[in-house]
């Protein structure tokens, strides 16, 4: 084989080697633990579908549009978690080298480091594992990249490569608040850079309209299962050290105090291409838009930012440092991508052991006890829980939203007679009506399980008369 016929295939033969060591050095975790909602909503949809079972969609609402990715997976590998995941590595693999296509047009070098670097991250395959919204998002980046070149060079309006752009649109707003960072980036970018004013006032009114259409689906009409708040100081701290699941110690700020001032510098020196270039302006935007839901996939747009914006700075850097040697031209460089691949080794190796152990997070410890009580029943039952799509797909059975509130304990035993189980966090200020209301039911209910971060709940359904008991 030539070796211009052998550089066609480079791409296909590092994923299969980047993909085959993660594989094989027990990164990936292949159970129904430790997935997001969202994705799991998205999962269950394609799987019923294809399943032909009764689909969740009803009780559990709509998913995101991650559901269109998940197509492959419902038509051809149902249930597998092991396809789940392999085909997570193909998605992350395809957004680094959409970002390293378009980066290493202005310095190959950094844009080589930067893609090395992400693909071996701790935080990165927490994100494969969870099916998280970071690589959809950075994958959905490069495609609007990609995207935006493709239909300038074609020059036709109205044409399949602009819609194709504004179903990116409602995509990336459906996944996380920071996939709006694309659609004000794409229309910056227009205004500043257009075609024909034509081309410029039509790219713009679809992106509004796309948007305005994907805000209304995704975050009024439907229920989201984003956690709204989160300190990203603590995100960040936990994303570097490479956090894992079941670590019992709490989350704290102090450890993103560091990432958080490189993220600063790395915006303050870069401040002239973000303002100018449509890729660092998308990271800097989702990255600010995100805040508001500061998890995992918001801490792999600031890592892609670091690495993306921050290796040609430090190149630049170590440059003008002048000295003719490779210590002196590279030195700085080097030294800090020793550091950095370290940093990561140490939290891939902890990451590792934490697969090997099955160690889970509070609530999947709590789904996955539930699961090993039930499994010995024979007849169906039914599940309701504070994580209904997670549940379902440990249990493979009905799982319906928490009981919405209601007026009385009595009123609530009345529309849970079909419930057998019921799992939830009573410390999760959002269930403290519940908490209190099942409290007054002791006759008509038992505990199965109590921990300090979940309760599991059974529902006597032989137990005919409501006798209220104090409040606990």
């Amino acid at each position: 084989m030539s070796k211009e016929k052998l550089s066609q295939y480079w791409g296909i033969l590092v994923l299969l080697l980047w993909g085959g060591i993660a594989i094989s050095l027990g990164l990936l975790r292949f159970d129904a633990y430790g997935i997001d909602e969202s994705a799991a909503r998205a999962l269950l949809l394609n799987w019923t579908v294809a399943d032909r079972v009764i689909n969740p969609i009803v009780t559990l609402g709509a998913p995101d549009f991650r559901a269109l990715v998940f197509i492959p997976l419902g038509a051809y590998w149902s249930g597998s978690f092991v396809a789940l995941k392999v085909f997570m590595l193909i998605i992350l693999f395809a957004a680094v080298t959409l970002l390293y296509k378009h980066c290493k047009q202005q310095d190959s070098e950094a844009a080589l480091l930067a893609s090395g670097l992400l693909l071996i991250a701790p935080l990165t395959f927490m994100q494969i594992n969870a099916v998280g919204a970071g690589p959809f998002l950075l994958l959905g980046f490069g495609l609007g990249l990609w995207l935006d070149h493709r239909y300038r060079s074609v020059g036709k309006q109205l044409g399949g490569w602009y819609f194709i752009q504004l179903l990116l649109v409602v995509t990336l707003i459906s996944i996380h608040p920071a996939g709006l960072a694309y659609p004000l980036a794409l229309a910056w970018e227009w205004r500043k850079n257009p075609l024909n004013q034509t081309q410029a006032r039509q790219m713009q009114i679809g992106i509004g309209i796309a948007s305005v259409i994907a805000l209304l689906l995704n975050y009024l009409l439907s229920n989201p299962t984003f956690d709204w708040g989160l300190n990203p100081l603590a995100t960040l701290g936990a994303a570097a050290l490479g956090r894992i699941p079941g670590d019992p110690s709490p989350l704290n700020y102090t450890p993103g105090i560091l990432p958080g001032l490189i993220i600063a510098a790395i915006v303050f020196a870069y401040r002239k291409k973000i303002v100018s270039e449509l890729m660092p302006r998308m990271l800097l935007l989702g990255g600010l838009l995100g805040l508001v839901v500061a998890d995992y996939g918001w801490a792999m747009i600031m890592l892609a930012l670091v690495l993306y914006c921050g290796m040609p700075l430090l190149i630049k850097l170590n440059n003008t440092m002048g000295a003719n040697s490779f210590a002196g031209q590279r030195g700085l460089v080097m030294g800090v991508i020793f550091i950095l691949c370290i940093l990561f080794m140490f939290g891939d190796r902890s990451y590792r052991s934490s697969n090997i152990l099955a160690t889970l997070e509070p609530h999947d410890e709590l789904i996955k006890t539930l699961t090993i009580e039930t499994e010995s029943l024979e007849n169906n039952f039914f599940t309701s829980s504070e994580w209904p799509a997670r549940t379902m797909l440990a249990l493979k059975r009905p799982v319906f939203p928490l009981p919405p509130a209601f007026a009385s304990p009595e009123e609530l035993l009345k529309n849970i007679d079909k419930i057998d189980f019921i799992i939830f966090n009573p410390n999760n200020p959002a269930n403290k009506q519940l908490r209190d209301q099942l409290a007054n039911l002791t006759k008509q209910t038992e505990t199965l399980v109590q921990s300090r971060n979940g309760v599991i709940i059974k529902v006597r359904h032989d137990t005919k008369k409501v006798t209220p008991s104090p409040i606990l």
